[in-house]
């Protein structure tokens, strides 16, 4: 009966000590396994910190090299239209203003907006560079064509002095011209939107029997 009671008491004591040295192997496990888990957590987020960094420098730097080609085309166009209309001085940088706020109104560059007066300018008259503000509202009637073309400034520049030209519009007097030209593209958007023609066709229509139309009378 005692080796009986000293078999189970000794299991007893044993077992129970077995059990602390499990459960503090246990723990000491866990708490390697927790510091395990927080490195790798620590990682992970140096890495997100790392992307996050990387592409906001990238994202920098496209921007820079876009704002860069945005500037030197800008520029460009400054030199070319200066060349051609004789513009220098305080008159080049008017009309680098009016090009600047055409921009923000109809949500394009400034580079844009040079494009089109390069285009008014061989297409009706260099003089037209002596007179910013006749050549900014010129400009945007070409814009607010442009829109209604697709975004198509080359071909809404096209159709709009094609009118102004074949209808004989004078350029002597740079302001009243740009109202011309607002009024026919006005003419041709009602037109558009009323199904009976098309921007295009109606240049196509212009460069066959503008002369002949105005010649027989008609008006724009």
């Amino acid at each position: 009966m005692a080796s009986v009671f000293d078999y189970i008491f000794n299991i007893g004591g044993n077992f129970t000590a077995q059990i602390n040295g499990m459960s503090q192997s246990a723990g000491d496990f866990s708490a390697k396994i927790e510091t395990a888990q927080g490195k790798v957590g620590s990682f992970m987020t140096m890495l997100a910190r790392f992307d996050l960094i990387k592409s906001a420098v990238q994202g920098g730097s496209d921007g820079f090299a876009q704002l860069s080609a945005t500037g030197i085309k800008l520029d460009s166009n400054m030199h070319y239209l200066s060349a051609v209309a004789g513009v220098t001085g305080d008159g080049l940088k008017q009309i680098e203003t009016f090009a600047r706020q055409s921009a923000k109104a109809f949500g394009t560059d400034a580079s844009v907006a040079v494009e089109g007066y390069k285009l008014l300018l061989s297409q009706l008259s260099p003089e037209l560079g002596k007179y910013p503000e006749a050549l900014s509202a010129m400009g945007d009637c070409i814009q607010t064509t442009s829109k209604l073309m697709g975004g198509d400034g080359v071909a809404a520049a096209q159709v709009l002095t094609t009118a102004m030209n074949q209808y004989g519009i004078s350029m002597e007097d740079p302001m009243a011209a740009s109202a011309e030209m607002a009024r026919m593209m006005n003419v041709m958007a009602a037109a558009g939107q009323a199904g009976s023609a098309e921007f295009p066709a109606t240049s196509a229509a212009l460069q066959q029997c503008g002369m002949a139309a105005k010649a027989a009378q008609g008006t724009f």
